[in-house]
């Protein structure tokens, strides 16, 4: 059997395609086959690029109302989602900016903003917001490093 990257990566951005047309049920049905065989639980209501990476596709979940920006990469064990019960009503979500990376283990939850080339590191739990260019760790994260754009 191959590397499991490119088939989830292929379902990613048929569960993309599908959302962006309006099709629900089909997209409920790709985001269930990603969960069963992968272990990748993305809602079909969760917005994101099909540039989002996934180098190593195994125990995510992505939440409902999460917005993932381009060219994200998301390890292994990372959970996107409300904090709290209820906040599927609320709308209270992450929402993720582009380039950012996400390590492996890390929690994001409630309606933090991620900010652009924002690192998150393996195992942060992450309930506010971070800016551009950040690097964050511990539980609860705190902001250890911000770097210069480029």
């Amino acid at each position: 059997m191959g590397a499991p990257g490119p088939s989830v990566r292929r379902r990613l951005r048929r569960l993309a395609r599908l959302q962006a047309s309006g099709h629900p049920q089909l997209a409920q049905f790709v985001s269930a086959r990603l969960a069963r065989r992968y272990g990748v639980y993305v809602n079909p209501k969760a917005v994101f690029s099909t540039t989002m990476r996934m180098p190593h596709p195994v125990g995510i979940v992505i939440g409902e109302g999460v917005r993932i920006g381009e060219r994200v990469s998301i390890y292994q064990n990372v959970t996107l989602g409300g904090a709290r019960v209820g906040d599927w009503q609320a709308g209270n979500y992450p929402e993720i900016g582009d380039d950012a990376v996400i390590f492996a283990g890390a929690v994001v939850v409630g309606a933090v903003k991620i900010g652009r080339h924002a690192i998150i590191a393996a195992n942060a739990v992450v309930t506010k917001d971070v800016p551009d260019h950040a690097t964050v760790a511990g539980v609860p994260a705190k902001v250890i490093r911000v770097s210069e754009p480029r």
